[in-house]
């Protein structure tokens, strides 16, 4: 099969398509209790800095301080996370993992692992030509994405 521009970009929008279907599904589950794409990025933001505040996690997620607001809500709900508001200062949060949202993160880095580990082993076969070329695809594709809205 002959690849073409078309077939290229035909491609890329069924990827796109999986991955906004991924937004209303959840990403994995854990004992019973479903994480989404939205939780699964909060917590990695969470495990990278504790102390912290909605306006820095809004902004590192490129979502809005009500949706990060929100996500922690159910995730405390949920028994992953506790938040505990700073006396001195509203705006900073100590957010912090119970043993079963320390358990879960760490089933989820297991799989997400196993998945990297996957796509390693398949680029191996791509001469550096090949990545470059991926590379810069995903670059201009991520400048055009940023770009609608």
């Amino acid at each position: 099969m002959k690849v073409t521009n078309e077939t290229v970009l035909k491609q890329f929008d069924r990827l796109i398509n999986q991955v906004l279907a991924l937004k209303r599904r959840s990403f994995f589950e854990f004992k019973g209790v479903r994480f989404y794409p939205s939780e699964v990025h909060l917590l990695l933001v969470v495990k990278e800095k504790i102390a912290t505040n909605a306006t820095h996690i809004a902004d590192e997620l490129g979502i809005t301080k009500g949706a990060v607001s929100q996500t922690l809500s159910r995730l405390e709900g949920k028994g992953v996370l506790v938040k505990t508001k700073d006396p001195n200062n509203k705006n900073q949060l100590t957010l912090s993992f119970t043993p079963f949202g320390a358990e879960a993160f760490r089933y989820y880095s297991r799989r997400a692992g196993e998945l990297i580990r996957k796509h390693h082993e398949y680029l191996k076969g791509f001469t550096a030509k090949e990545k470059a070329a991926v590379q810069r695809f995903l670059q201009e594709a991520e400048r055009v994405l940023g770009q609608i809205g």
